[in-house]
């Protein structure tokens, strides 16, 4: 089916200058304000990017009075007069449609959406996109036409169809009209009925579908709100009426003079000084249609092929489902569906030889596994290649457009409700859309990863790292259901008892959990003093504290309530046969470091008692133990090792408290004489340093003045010599190229240390400061995953790896192994790099987690 992509030029034109105007005013260097037309070109090749159409219009209000003011003279009355910056940029966003040969209509008498409403009437079997930020649109919606509806910005947008109008209001299409009616709509002057507004419009439309339903069971309408709609009545069908998107114009052109081609806009933005745009334009390459042909067995293929991505519904991995593969031959995609794949021998003979390359191979594992196929060799993942050559690319659509590859369907921008599920042949659409400009990347992506010193990195931490993860995240981690509802009824029982406090301080019974509620009671009741914002953020409560004792009992309520919501319900619903399967990411994080999701178990607190506790859940079954090994101070070691700093080297070696130590430094006293409150003011400096605090950060963190803070900075500098010049010349390294990276050469870009915004840039130094650290000691514990994992299975243990917390692995061992992997966890662990300190890992064990740790 052919794609059409319809925009509405002024609400675009408008909601681009209103999104820019105030937060990115551009100009050229005559003056010329060029924001609104920037704004409105990016969400244009936004649009085209999603849908890929194969015909485009620009629809326009002519910009004198309709039809609709023969009606209601006051229609659109009280729009204000229009920016002058506005109104010079709207023949230039003509301008730039003539340049770039994309049609443009608009005709006196109608609006832009009479033009667009007119157009999917006189083709309703081709498959229609409404680019637009207005609601009214949404009328239009049926079977062959949605809506992409701008929601913030001029980034953010909804794709809005039938199913999604549903979910969102509970209404069908045409009832918008209706909604308009009851409701009104201030920015076009349409009265709806006065006193009712979008709540109470929807409530009548899903008890009465329409206007005209409404005020047939007026009777059934009791009090006010019948009087108002008595009133209203006029107004009512009136207000529908100029919502109504007229759709029966006799435009002057067919489909056929709407065809998109591409064509480039370089003198355009040349003449208006557009560099980013001009940049961008090198790079496009216009996604053409991939052929894609099912076979039924791959000896169909004419080549034997090495790429492979399986097609699978978008879900967490115990729900996703396999349709089948999908194979790359030439400029063609062959797919494979799972049935046939099943019973052919030659595919079944080929996972067992072949050398295969995939994107995101714990994926492809995952699934080859449950459907019961042989996991193959997997060579290359070009996921985990793509991912490191861009670190910022953090999700799939970013990582494409930094491989210059262009997705058919940006996946973050479509939800899966407004498609209506990830569907079989959707996601047929999407693999085959990316393999074929996938196989033609891969040599380069590989031959940069090589170019780029990542080789080690790549082969020998991230790809055997992905098939431990993928063990691990089948294996699970059992949970105690049990013990879990017993600490939700402890935790509930707390949480009333300080209620009853709280209520008693304030004198009633409010909402807590309500910023609004809890605002009134603390600023205007019992007049604690207020920020402009009003906020009642932990962090601002916090300062709070020795004005009111209600103060404290709301922080106590606010953790336990966390901890309630999060690791206790939040908990229960990942739980599968008596274990929770989380999912680990290589490619989220910046610095290198694993994450955990749904749910994240990396975020369960061990810095309070109560968040603790959570852990006795999590335990092993009978006849096992957890077993909990954590690296000591890592950062710490990592910082000593690479800025080669000698006092806390030997430190180290003579495994000396380095907060101790440090804390002897800073106020100058010998190491027994450190008390526990200086110890952890040096164990605050320590790891300020690491993140690249200032001495404002620092005032901050320990409430001293920052004259204090300098002087401790000053000490801790003088001490560590070294650490000073490491950090200079990590931010010189930095500014010279425009990233930093670890002793595994892993990159991080890091664009904020050019920004001529002093805050921005010094951030930037931070965080250069900081990666190279954080990400070595995320490879180090990489590293030490592969070498423990290899060791346990090599010596045929029935042990598993179950967690990686940050520095802290979790395995599961029967009782008679304990003893025997402890000292082998030991060794592989306090022995995975060689540095100039030791590495020391801390293991225990137990019944449980909180045992473990």
């Amino acid at each position: 089916m052919k794609k059409l992509l319809l925009i509405d030029g002024n609400s675009m034109l408008f909601r681009a200058y209103y999104a820019t105007a105030y937060t990115r005013r551009m100009s050229t260097s005559t003056g010329i304000p060029t924001n609104a037309v920037f704004g409105f070109i990016s969400m244009m090749q936004k649009a085209i990017h999603l849908i890929h159409p194969d015909a485009i219009l620009v629809a326009w209000d002519a910009g004198k009075k309709t039809f609709r003011h023969e009606s209601y003279e006051d229609y659109k009355g009280t729009r204000k007069e229009l920016d002058e910056d506005l109104i010079v940029q709207m023949p230039i966003v003509r301008e730039y449609l003539d340049e770039i040969q994309i049609p443009r209509y608009e005709e006196e008498g109608y609006e832009a959406d009479d033009i667009i409403g007119s157009m999917c009437e006189e083709n309703p079997d081709i498959s229609t996109t409404i680019l637009t930020s207005d609601r009214d649109l949404l009328q239009l919606v049926d079977k062959s036409t949605n809506v992409l509806l701008m929601k913030k910005g001029i980034t953010e947008m909804d794709l809005m169809d039938e199913a999604a109008l549903q979910e969102k209001y509970d209404l069908k299409p045409r009832q918008i009209i209706d909604l308009k009616g009851l409701m009104g709509d201030a920015s076009d002057n349409i009265p709806g009925v006065k006193g009712v507004g979008e709540k109470t419009a929807l409530k009548l439309l899903h008890q009465y579908e329409s206007v005209e339903g409404v005020y047939e069971h007026i009777d059934e309408i009791k009090g006010k709100m019948r009087e108002k709609l008595i009133d209203g009545k006029e107004s009512a069908f009136l207000s529908k009426e100029l919502a109504t998107i007229f759709t029966e114009m006799k435009l002057p052109f067919s489909l056929d003079d709407l065809t998109y081609h591409h064509h480039e806009g370089e003198n355009f933005y040349k003449k208006y000084e557009m560099k980013s745009l001009l940049e961008r334009e090198k790079v496009v390459e216009v996604p053409k249609t991939i052929e894609t042909h099912t076979i039924d067995s791959i000896g169909q293929l004419k080549e034997i092929p090495t790429l492979m991505i399986p097609v699978a519904s978008d879900e967490a991995f115990l729900e996703q489902t396999l349709y089948g593969f999908m194979f790359c031959e030439n400029e063609s995609a062959y797919y494979l569906p799972l049935k046939d794949a099943s019973n052919d021998e030659a595919f079944i003979q080929w996972l067992k030889t072949v050398k295969l390359t995939t994107y995101r191979a714990k994926n492809a594992m995952h699934l080859f596994d449950r459907y019961g196929f042989t996991i193959p060799h997997i060579q290359d993942d070009l996921h985990l290649a793509g991912f490191l050559l861009y670190s910022q690319a953090t999700n799939m659509d970013d990582l494409f457009e930094a491989l210059e590859i262009p997705l058919h369907e940006p996946w973050k921008d479509l939800s899966k409700k407004s498609l209506g599920g990830f569907s079989e042949e959707r996601m047929k659409q999407e693999i085959a859309s990316i393999i074929v400009p996938l196989a033609h990347k891969k040599s380069s992506i590989l031959a940069s990863i090589e170019e780029e010193n990542m080789k080690e990195l790549y082969y020998d931490v991230e790809l055997p790292l992905s098939k431990i993860l993928y063990s691990m995240e089948n294996e699970g981690i059992d949970v105690d259901e049990n013990k879990l509802e017993e600490i939700r009824q402890d935790y509930q029982q707390k949480m009333d008892a300080l209620l009853e406090t709280i209520y008693s301080f304030a004198g009633h019974e409010f909402n807590v959990d309500s910023p609004k509620q809890l605002a009134v009671v603390l600023f205007d009741e019992l007049k604690l003093k207020t920020g402009k914002k009003r906020s009642t953020a932990a962090d601002i409560l916090e300062k709070l504290k020795e004005d009111h004792p209600i103060i404290d009992q709301i922080l106590e309520y606010k953790k336990y309530s966390k901890i309630m919501s999060t690791y206790i319900i939040g908990l229960k619903k990942y739980i599968h046969n008596g274990k929770i399967f989380t999912t680990f990411n290589q490619t989220v994080t910046a610095t290198g470091r694993l994450s955990s999701s749904d749910p994240n178990l990396q975020n369960i607190s061990i810095k309070d008692e109560e968040g603790k506790e959570i852990r006795k859940a999590f335990v092993a079954p009978k006849g096992y133990k957890l077993i909990s090994a954590d690296y000591s101070q890592i950062e710490l070691r990592m910082l000593a090792h690479m800025a080669n700093e000698y006092n806390m080297i030997d430190a180290f070696k003579h495994d000396i408290d380095i907060h101790t130590k440090t804390a002897s430094e800073l106020f100058d006293v010998s190491p027994d004489e450190v008390d526990e409150h200086e110890r952890r003011i040096a164990k605050t400096v320590n790891f300020g340093i690491i993140y690249g605090q200032t001495e404002f950060g620092l005032s901050q963190t320990l409430h001293i003045s920052r004259q204090e803070a300098k002087k401790f900075m000053r000490t801790y500098f003088a001490s560590y010599p070294n650490i000073h010049r490491f950090m200079d010349q990590t931010i010189e390294f930095c500014e010279e190229n425009g990233y930093v990276e670890t002793m595994l050469h892993r990159r991080r870009a890091i664009p904020e240390i050019h920004d001529k915004n002093f805050m921005t840039k010094e951030f930037g130094k931070r965080a250069a400061m900081n990666a190279p650290i954080q990400g070595s000691a995320a490879d180090l514990i990489k590293i030490a995953m592969i070498k423990t994992y290899e060791a346990i299975n090599s010596l045929g243990y029935d042990t598993k790896m179950l967690l990686q917390i940050h520095d802290e692995l979790i395995f599961v061992a029967p009782d008679h192994e304990v003893e025997e992997i402890i000292a082998l966890v030991q060794k592989t662990m306090d022995e995975a790099m060689q540095l100039n300190v030791p590495l020391k890992a801390g293991i225990s064990y137990g019944q449980n987690w909180y045992e473990a740790k």
